[in-house]
């Protein structure tokens, strides 16, 4: 259920890295009016991405940002003068590598952050109001996050932050805290789960840690295979990302701080239990 009222649709730029089906899903929302949101934009990390001909098929404007050419290979120096002065606090306090130290670990942010600093040239030209991940394999340094956050995923002073300093959302293909990284589906079904899910949650500064916004599960059968399950939950990322940007544009999101300072979030919308019981449909019928 969403409010009678209309208010300006969200402006998105969207990160794609693949095929881009989130996207497509996003884009026929938005030009029927089911996603109160316009993509401005589609940038990639990967110019064969197929999501990128999605994009210009719609005349959606779309940019490559080519990490690969500040590998060791392309660029065998790193100009370490233009990164930002706050560097060395940053690979203080990233959270993404904790197994490397000193000069390796020095040497990896820094050639990310490079890659960034395109990156955030290319999407601020666009001015969107939210980042969406979408199939985007690159992790995001602190330097990116706070570039659009303001520190907000850091989460010094929780009781301060609000919903508009959340940025960047990303789509799991899992029912996050459980199986972060790229392998959401495969090691759902690997574990032997009777349910799986998935989850739309902002980004924070570690590997998707960040407050959730909304999720939805499916069923497990004995007689699945892992493309099976892939289908169900894709036909789930599909709807619920949509929803979970209709809720932010209709201001159905609420900031919720517990008592030990973790930041979460309360969807207010009145049709939620609905929402709920027709993903529940939707999945036990895929």
């Amino acid at each position: 259920m969403l409010d009678k009222k209309s208010p300006p649709r969200l402006k998105l730029v969207v990160l794609v890295s693949g095929s881009g089906t989130n996207l497509q899903a996003m884009i026929d929302r938005s030009r029927d009016g089911r996603l109160h949101a316009e993509i401005v934009a589609v940038v990639s990390d990967n110019p064969d991405a197929y999501g990128l001909d999605r994009a210009r098929s719609h005349n959606i404007p779309t940019a490559v940002i080519d990490y690969k050419k500040y590998g060791k290979k392309q660029l065998p120096e790193i100009p370490w003068e233009i990164l930002p002065g706050n560097f060395d606090r940053i690979v203080e306090v990233q959270r993404l590598f904790p197994g490397l130290r000193g000069e390796e670990l020095r040497e990896k942010l820094a050639r990310m952050m490079l890659a960034e600093r395109e990156l955030i040239s290319v999407i601020d030209k666009f001015n969107p109001d939210y980042l969406c991940l979408a199939g985007f394999m690159r992790l995001l340094s602190p330097y990116f996050i706070r570039h659009y956050q303001g520190g907000a995923a850091c989460a010094v002073q929780p009781k301060n932050i609000a919903l508009s300093a959340w940025k960047i959302i990303n789509i799991h293909p899992a029912l996050l805290p459980a199986f972060p990284g790229v392998n959401g589906y495969g090691d759902t079904f690997n574990y032997g789960c009777r349910f799986g899910g998935v989850t739309v949650h902002f980004v924070d500064e570690g590997e998707d840690t960040g407050p959730i916004i909304g999720q939805a599960i499916y069923p497990i059968w004995p007689r699945d295979t892992i493309e099976d399950i892939r289908k169900r939950g894709l036909a789930l990322e599909y709807e619920l990302y949509s929803q979970c940007l209709n809720w932010i544009a209709h201001g159905y999101l609420q900031v919720n701080i517990s008592e030990k300072q973790r930041i979460t979030f309360k969807i207010t919308d009145p049709g939620y239990e609905n929402f709920l019981k027709k993903m529940l449909e939707l999945s036990f019928n895929n």
